[in-house]
């Protein structure tokens, strides 16, 4: 845990080592520009947490196991499943379970997934399932799914289809009469409103910019119209380019 003071005037935590691989942003109708990058806020601190890299003990995972036989077993379908956003402890034991149980799971970076696996001592083969291959893995998945598999899709981060891969084969699975089963977790964009002091009344999630400059400048103007919060996805690399734009499109004022 890393305790950082600041200002007393601050109105937002400075910006810190991302867990994931953007930042979420928000505007409201009355208040500044505003970047979360950690769990809690307070005033003058801001509270970085950072994952254990500890394992869990088999034990723990045996005892997930025994709760899930007396549950009886899972029922065959697509599992849509949420993992955390940045420490390896934010995840339901429904999740485990599911992850334990599941026939396979689709990763968006096995590399990366195989470490919360791994954490949880959990033996389940990993399939690689990202925007560049979901295409091609599309008729291997809905064939296994029509076989009576339990398919668990994961993302690295948050929930899947959350401006991340699983919305196209969920529809598919919907169109196929094929269950699909959302197994709720954490989503950093929600996480972020909750902290922020924000209306929460209503919002627009907005997700990640067009590439596009000309595209990328329609979407902020037609954000600045409207006066619920704004929530933007932005990639660290892009962050400066996102803060002049936006700053000569909002304004001071937001």
């Amino acid at each position: 845990m890393l305790l950082r003071r600041l200002p007393s005037t601050a109105v937002s935590p400075a910006t810190a080592a991302l867990s994931r691989r953007y930042t979420s942003y928000l505007f409201s109708s009355q208040r500044r520009l505003q970047s979360f990058n950690s769990i809690s806020f307070y005033p003058t601190l801001s509270f970085l947490s950072f994952c254990s890299t500890s394992e869990i003990s088999p034990e723990f995972t045996d005892l997930i196991a025994d709760q899930s036989s007396k549950r009886g077993p899972l029922k065959p379908g697509l599992y849509l499943v949420g993992t955390p956003i940045g420490n390896l402890e934010d995840i339901t034991l429904r999740a485990l379970r599911v992850l334990k149980s599941a026939d396979v799971i689709l990763s968006e970076d096995t590399r990366h997934s195989g470490k919360l696996l791994h954490y949880y001592n959990i033996k389940t083969p990993l399939l690689s399932y990202h925007k560049y291959n979901e295409s091609q893995r599309e008729h291997t998945v809905l064939k296994r799914l029509k076989q009576g598999e339990i398919v668990a899709l994961i993302s690295d981060a948050g929930m899947p289809g959350i401006s991340d891969p699983g919305t196209e084969l969920a529809k598919i699975c919907v169109d196929e009469n094929i269950p699909v089963i959302p197994i709720p977790g954490p989503s950093a964009f929600l996480t972020a409103l909750s902290a922020s002091g924000l209306s929460t009344d209503e919002f627009t999630f907005v997700g990640f910019l067009p590439k596009h400059a000309g595209s990328r400048k329609e979407r902020l103007i037609a954000s600045a119209s409207e006066t619920t919060t704004q929530i933007f996805y932005v990639p660290p690399h892009k962050l400066g380019q996102f803060l002049e734009e936006s700053s000569l499109i909002f304004g001071d004022s937001r």
